[in-house]
Order: structure tokens, then C-alpha cells, then sequence
């Protein structure tokens, strides 16, 4: 944690890669449940779904590569400029090295799928799942988990958890900044579609949420061990935090799923064709809020990959 400006750079990375991946799994299921009908609305809906796909797949290819290149360098006490020699070692000796290798392989993949498809509902859904898992895979190889094996049951945990906290953050990052800002311009017939959208959004954020806490706790306890180490050590400290903010959001996605979702949903399937868009207005602040909170959970995310594990050091 002590690596000054370059260990700054490396967290950096890694929080917009976490960023990048998870908008990447947003987009892939809204465009999804979006795609159910073929209005003009939803195709221009898709249209700014498929942009950000390729730009944040972009992202998350860039970043991670930048990561990984100051990780060398700081693991070889070189600057980036002499890092060169230190990364080869680090692809062709390591299993660190193997593991962002493939990572980097199914990323470039979904960059590739992104880019050779027309501006319409997303093509290669399989293909890019597949990648998608692919890259997560090789995230949690290449991460604590790791000492208990190849293939081993935290790593499988870790790799759930990361998809897990993908989708809850992805939904709420794509829902906040691209479709309800574009729902108030959704014609009337398209209300019903709005309205779906929404209940399958909150209904992936809840199971999101279950199969986040159950991985959470278990890989949670399996990297601090015992309760002292929540308070006296940097990857117990860095944990609170990030279960305090797990909650936080936890608590306004709750509010909006009881309390505004209901009366939005109400609003939208309203057949007339006066709509109130305070409703909406309401859900979509509140959703913004979740969006600047789950951001900076995987920000700490970042931090957790880089604290040793307590008793390491």
C-alpha cells in the first residue's frame, strides 16, 4: 500500500476497470430487457446501450493493461519506462501473469464483438457472456483467493461475488445515466416497456444483493480470519468501509423499491396519455445517490485487492 504515486495510479486503474466491467453487465442486461419490443424509442435506447458497450469495454481492456504494467514495475522497483523486461517475466513465469493474460485475451474478445455489430439491439449476447465470465475468472485467479488453489472454492466464491456486485452496480450505473433520463421521452405506448424495465431492474438488484452478501461473508471471513484484525488491520479497516457502504446503498435501493417503485410503476401503466413525471423524478434521485455509493464501493473493492491479507506481512 506504501508505493506512492504509482500505487495511487494502480488503484486508479483498478477502480475503473471494476467500473468499466460491471457498466459492461448493466448494459448487457438492460439491453436485454429493453429489446423486448422493436419501437423507435427502444432502438434509439440500444443505440446508446451498444456505445457504451464498446466504450467501456475500451476502458476496462486499457485500464487493466495499466494495472498490470504498474504492477511490474513496482514489483521490479523500476520505473514504467524499464518495466518492460519485469512484464515478461510476469506473463511467461507466473501464474499472476497467465492469469491476466487470459483476462486480457476474453476482454479484447468482447471489444471485438462490440465493434462488429450495426447500431441495434446487441449482438453475440452468448458470445459476450461468455467472455464476460471469462474475464472474471481469471480476476479472482488472479487475486487473493488464489492461495487456496486453482479452481478452488474461493475462488469460485470470489468469482460470483465479483458478478454479483457487477450486475447490482452495472444496473444501477446504466439505468441512472442512460435509460431514465430517456424514459420522460418514451411515448405512451412504450410506458408498459418502462415499467417492466424497472420491475426487472429492481428484481436483479435484490437477488444481486442476496448472492453478494452470502459470498461477501464467506470471503470476507476468510481474508480478516479473526475480529481483531476488522480494526487492526488495513484489509479489515478497508472492509468496513466497504460493508458500511454496501449498506448504505443497500438501504436506498430498499426505499426506492418499496416506497417509489411502487407509485412509479402505478404512473407508467397509467393508458392515459398525461403522464406525471414526478414519480419518476424522485426513483431516478434517489437512484443517482445508489449510483455515487456503489461507485465507491468498488473503488474500495480496488483498495481490498491491493491490502495484504491480514497475518501476511
Amino acid at each position: 500500500m506504501n508505493d506512492g504515486f504509482l500505487g495511487i495510479l494502480r488503484l486508479a486503474s483498478v477502480a475503473l476497470q471494476n467500473i468499466s466491467f460491471a457498466i459492461l453487465v448493466g448494459v448487457l442486461l438492460s439491453d436485454r430487457w429493453l429489446s423486448r419490443s422493436t419501437s423507435r424509442w427502444q432502438t434509439s435506447v440500444s443505440a446508446h446501450l451498444l456505445l457504451t458497450l464498446r466504450i467501456a469495454s475500451f476502458t476496462a481492456l486499457v485500464s487493466s493493461a495499466f494495472a498490470f504494467w504498474i504492477h511490474c514495475a513496482l514489483m521490479s522497483e523500476s520505473t514504467l519506462e524499464e518495466a518492460g523486461p519485469a512484464a515478461r517475466a510476469m506473463l511467461v513465469e507466473t501464474d499472476f501473469g497467465h492469469a491476466w493474460l487470459a483476462g486480457a485475451g476474453f476482454m479484447l474478445l468482447v471489444v471485438i464483438l462490440s465493434l462488429v455489430q450495426a447500431r441495434r439491439p446487441i449482438r453475440f449476447k452468448p458470445a459476450i457472456w461468455l467472455a464476460l465470465a471469462g474475464v472474471a475468472l481469471a480476476r479472482s485467479h488472479g487475486g487473493h483467493p488464489i492461495d487456496a488453489g486453482a479452481f478452488s472454492l474461493p475462488v469460485w466464491v470470489d468469482w460470483v461475488h465479483l458478478l454479483a456486485i457487477s450486475v447490482w452496480v452495472g444496473l444501477v450505473l446504466v439505468a441512472t445515466y442512460i435509460v431514465m433520463p430517456r424514459i420522460c421521452r418514451a411515448p405512451a405506448a412504450e410506458r408498459a416497456g418502462t415499467a417492466a424495465f424497472i420491475q426487472s431492474l429492481s428484481d436483479a438488484a435484490t437477488l444481486a444483493l442476496v448472492a453478494i452478501f452470502i459470498t461477501g461473508a464467506y470471503s470476507g471471513w476468510r481474508g480478516v480470519n479473526a475480529a481483531e484484525y476488522l480494526w487492526t488491520s488495513t484489509y479489515g479497516r478497508v472492509l468496513m468501509v466497504k460493508l458500511a457502504l454496501v449498506g448504505i446503498a443497500a438501504a436506498l435501493g430498499g426505499h426506492n423499491r418499496f416506497f417509489e417503485m411502487p407509485r412509479l410503476l402505478t404512473s407508467l401503466r397509467e393508458t392515459s396519455t398525461e403522464f406525471s413525471a414526478r414519480p419518476l423524478k424522485r426513483f431516478a434521485a434517489v437512484l443517482h445517490v445508489e449510483s455515487i455509493v456503489l461507485a465507491a464501493v468498488l473503488v474500495s473493492a480496488a483498495v481490498l485487492v491491493s491490502s495484504p491479507l491480514p497475518g501476511t506481512t
